[in-house]
């Protein structure tokens, strides 16, 4: 499987589940020059979605292509054998071809907004939840004996932004989670037995698709809950009506009520 091969049968993929009709952005495709990997990325984001405000959601889905992905996708494993280490009376055993896909997970307060940061067990708690929800959908490790002999899926822990004002104060600003899942691509063999073992991979990546959009989901209605508990929860001792954006009547000052707003 080539490239181009993958590249666009994971965009059916994502089609497919509708991931692509939520305000899926260009694919963004580089290649570095030095190198010659190859790196292909989008963007999809979440507007107008109920449940997750006042945080905006948004996802990237990429994968990198290495030049030893396009040497085995351009010629068979026989021949790259012989072209390696030389022609053998026993046929040498290959490595399978294996592809990282990265999914990050982004939510991100309105431009001007700010927020104080939860309590350490309320956020605690809920990154916690969260972890949980994304091992269930990302995590996949075997093993043999007891001891790990692969690992097709994880995810990192939830990082938080913040910012810092004059006061030292800290708001929380975004939000964010990595996970990556391993798919298997098909090997190119002359042996007619070993090809017909390797087949396409278009149902792997309606699955793998499958996940994310669950992970989509699931994120989005955690980032909603985290939100209410934001809005409604009392504002911090420390917290006086200007930082708020209030005047003594409880009214927006100068009369705007488009403008940035503190959320607590």
């Amino acid at each position: 499987m080539r490239y181009d091969e993958f590249r666009d049968q994971l965009q059916e993929a994502l089609y497919q589940v509708r991931l692509a009709a939520r305000n899926f952005s260009r694919p963004l495709e580089t290649v570095d020059v030095a190198s010659t990997e190859r790196r292909w990325q989008v963007y999809l984001w979440q507007t107008g979605q109920p449940g997750a405000e006042p945080f905006q959601i948004s996802a990237r889905i990429a994968f990198d292509w290495s030049p030893v992905d396009s040497a085995r996708a351009y010629t068979t494993e026989e021949d790259l054998l012989i072209d390696l280490v030389g022609k053998k009376e026993i046929p040498a055993k290959t490595e399978n071809r294996w592809m990282r896909v990265d999914f990050v997970l982004q939510a991100a307060l309105p431009y001007g907004s700010t927020t104080p940061l939860p309590d350490p067990h309320t956020l605690g708690s809920w990154t916690y939840a969260v972890g949980e929800k994304m091992d269930r959908l990302f995590t996949e490790v075997r093993e043999r004996k007891g001891r790990i002999v692969s690992i097709s899926g994880g995810r990192e822990d939830v990082k938080i932004e913040v910012r810092c004002n004059s006061a030292g104060a800290l708001s929380l600003d975004a939000l964010s989670l990595s996970a990556f899942r391993i798919v298997r691509l098909p090997r190119v063999w002359d042996d007619p037995a070993r090809r017909q073992t390797e087949k396409g991979i278009g149902n792997q990546l309606v699955h793998l698709a499958r996940i994310f959009e669950q992970a989509l989901e699931e994120w989005t209605r955690a980032v909603g809950e985290l939100g209410r508990w934001i809005r409604y929860a009392p504002p911090p001792p420390e917290m006086d009506e200007m930082e708020c954006g209030l005047g003594e009547e409880g009214e927006f000052e100068d009369g705007d009520e488009e403008g940035p707003e503190t959320i607590h």
